[in-house]
């Protein structure tokens, strides 16, 4: 086979990895930060400069649902909504 394109293969693997390290790190961040903001022990101002995300952002991930704790009119089997 080329080297080059061996090289480039190993390049390609190389970068996918990082990239799926960073698509991880940046949801831990984001998890994080919202679990920081919900428990009230950091304010919005505060998460947002240490995050960088914006606070429009935490806004919108803390408005997010979480999972088991859907509104009643969501869950299945509630009469009249199902």
């Amino acid at each position: 086979m080329n080297p080059e394109l061996q090289g480039l293969r190993a390049l390609a693997a190389v970068i996918a990895t990082a990239e799926a390290t960073l698509d991880v790190a940046c949801r831990t961040l984001r998890e994080s930060a919202t679990a920081l903001l919900r428990t009230g022990d950091a304010t919005l101002a505060e998460v947002s400069e240490a995050t960088g995300l914006d606070q429009g952002e935490l806004l919108e991930l803390l408005s997010r649902n979480l999972p088991g704790r859907e509104p009643s009119w969501k869950q299945p089997g509630i009469a009249g909504l199902s």
